[in-house]
């Protein structure tokens, strides 16, 4: 995760926060590591009433960062190298420079105003030829941000939250005009709670976080999904595939109205409702209302009363251990270099994941109000789309390790990687690289990939689905999946990921 912050510099880091879903085999239970970031003290419901640009940029828009205290948690829990080891590498790439991505080099280019930026600047602008650094050019970090992670290595993981490091930090984000203080850094605690468990086919058992993660949409999706008893002939003709997807979008659809209800579970009681939609009764009785001729394009029909806004950005790593033990973590400074600026003495890109909380008098398109299971409250978490998941057989041995980044797509392309591995009986690669469907009610469409036929396309839109290819990257999944001869894993083709084992 050290190392994959200076890699993937504009989607994660230490500005920012995870979600981390740990399976102990010998245990034989999980955990989640809640690092989500919070709104600091100073935080008010109505902050961004009238400037909702604020929100999204700048120095208002930083929640308080909970990366670093979520990783030293991590390890003081399960860690068995020495700390300053595991930064060890990173430190290596700070001295010899690493070589700019594709994806990062697109990203740079969606974020023009960071060359204004000192530290991003001087690692991403060539100024004598008043460009950014093409993909493959060798790039450094700022001694900034090299000298934050020696002095992370020597010192402990809570450094930047109550040693001298934190004083740096903190004088550094009120130069700009930040509402974070030092005693927001010193109360920040990365949380280890209980996961959602959930029972599927054949014995398996998903483990998932809870809310504010999304956890509970997945759940949710595979939930509804799980009694028409899906297999490989559901997708055997076109006929086959079009009712497939139009039952598989009704789904994400449901999934995305419980969505709009969803928020920090330490300031709202969701037991209730996570006890619903995770029960075999629930996903009963959704399915029944899924008219197989028909989609409806009212998001009443879904229960989506109010809405909450996307989110944007992360980058995910899957891993299994030689002992049966797995982690699953996604991370996030929330939109491409997160609030746009990086702090002057310490090099860190900081997150702007208050864009994250519903704000009141802001209606969406389609003049739906802000959900209230959303606003900002001092030391709440917003609500994400992170849903880092493990799934284990009925021997307590781990199947599969799963996430993904890419924002509201996140929850829907981990759902189909699941689908399409455990219940289509493709390969690892096919589950992960095959062309995509998504429906998140906001707005009430279908995106679609490349590479999903046309006949298809044209017999969802027969069933009343508006239909629309998008052309990003999407979401991007990074999978393992194990049985009894193997381990079998695939790094999402869409962003460049890769995958690597040790002896």
């Amino acid at each position: 995760m050290f190392c994959n912050s200076l890699l993937n510099q504009q989607s994660m880091g230490l500005g920012g926060g995870f979600f981390m879903t740990v399976y102990i085999r010998e245990e034989q239970k999980a955990y989640t590591v809640n690092a989500r970031e919070m709104a600091p003290a100073a935080a008010t419901r109505d902050m961004f009433h009238g400037n909702h640009a604020k929100s999204f940029k700048g120095p208002l828009s930083v929640g308080v960062p909970g990366e670093l205290r979520g990783m030293w948690a991590a390890h003081k829990r399960w860690g068995k190298l020495p700390w300053d080891s595991l930064v060890a590498p990173t430190l290596q790439l700070c001295k010899d420079g690493y070589q700019m991505s594709k994806a990062m080099h697109d990203n740079v280019e969606m974020v023009p105003y960071i060359k204004t930026d000192i530290n991003l600047a001087k690692m991403y602008y060539n100024s004598a030829k008043g460009r950014f650094h093409r993909a493959g050019t060798v790039i450094k970090p700022t001694e900034a941000l090299c000298s934050t992670f020696q002095k992370i290595a020597e010192k402990g993981g809570d450094e930047l939250y109550n040693g001298t490091l934190a004083e740096m930090f903190i004088e550094d984000l009120s130069r700009v005009g930040s509402i974070i203080t030092a005693d927001d850094l010193k109360n920040y605690k990365a949380k280890i709670v209980t996961p959602i468990a959930v029972p599927l086919r054949n014995g398996d058992t998903l483990y998932t976080p809870p809310p504010p993660s999304s956890g509970v949409i997945l759940v949710n999706i595979l939930n509804i999904l799980s009694g028409y008893n899906f297999n490989a002939s559901s997708i055997n003709s076109t006929e086959d595939m079009i009712l497939t997807y139009h039952r598989i979008l009704e789904a994400f659809k449901y999934a995305f109205g419980t969505r709009t209800k969803l928020g920090d579970i330490d300031y709202l009681d969701l037991k209730e409702m996570i006890s619903n939609v995770t029960s075999p009764e629930y996903g009963t009785e959704t399915r029944l209302k899924i008219n197989d001729t028909m989609t409806s394009n009212s998001t009443k029909t879904y229960g989506a009363m109010e809405y909450n806004p996307p989110d944007a950005g992360t980058a995910h790593i899957s891993i299994m251990a030689d002992n049966g033990d797995a982690v699953s973590v996604t991370s996030s400074i929330n939109y491409y270099y997160g609030a746009g600026f990086s702090t002057l003495n310490t090099g860190i890109v900081m997150n702007n994941v208050m864009d994250d909380f519903s704000s009141p008098g802001l209606k969406n398109a389609f003049g739906l109000e802000p959900s209230p299971a959303n606003m900002i409250e001092p030391g709440k978490r917003p609500l994400s789309s992170m849903c880092p998941s493990i799934i284990v057989d009925k021997n307590g041995d781990v199947k599969m390790v799963i996430g993904a980044s890419g924002g509201t797509k996140i929850t829907t392309a981990t759902a189909l990687a699941v689908i399409r591995k455990l219940w289509f009986d493709q390969t690892i690669k096919e589950a992960v690289d095959e062309a995509r469907i998504h429906h998140q009610i906001f707005p009430m469409e279908v995106q679609y990939e490349f590479g999903i036929i046309q006949d298809v396309v044209d017999g969802l839109r027969a069933k009343g689905h508006g239909m629309v290819r998008y052309r990003g990257r999407g979401s991007v999944v990074c999978a393992l999946y194990r049985n009894s001869t193997a381990i079998y894993a695939n790094a999402d083709f869409r962003k460049g990921g890769d995958v690597a084992g040790l002896d």
